[in-house]
């Protein structure tokens, strides 16, 4: 695991509590690095610690919900049990629980 992984999922773990999402660039700009949002996407799918270290909470700019490694069904599922409504795999009202 690289030093940028381990700094991810750090991040993500103490900045993003349950029933919210955040951005993939957002994630990127709290980690200091605010052009590596692709590098952050490619950190979350190889999460090792999921769902510990939250990786379904980390959706597109634009409220939908990405790739994720496990399905976009176990992602809509997760995000759902945690109070946040997805329909056509895109947050509704995403900007009520976004970061």
């Amino acid at each position: 695991m690289t030093e940028f992984q381990i700094l991810c999922y750090e991040t993500l773990k103490s900045n993003v509590p349950a029933g919210s999402v955040i951005t993939y660039g957002h994630l990127a700009m709290l980690m200091g690095h605010p052009n590596a949002y692709r590098a952050v996407g490619s950190a979350m799918n190889k999460n090792p610690y999921a769902p510990e270290v939250p990786c379904h909470r980390v959706v597109k700019s634009n409220g939908e919900l990405g790739e994720y490694a496990f399905g976009s069904a176990l992602k809509q599922k997760r995000l759902q049990e945690e109070g946040i409504n997805v329909v056509n795999n895109k947050v509704v009202n995403f900007k009520n629980f976004c970061l």
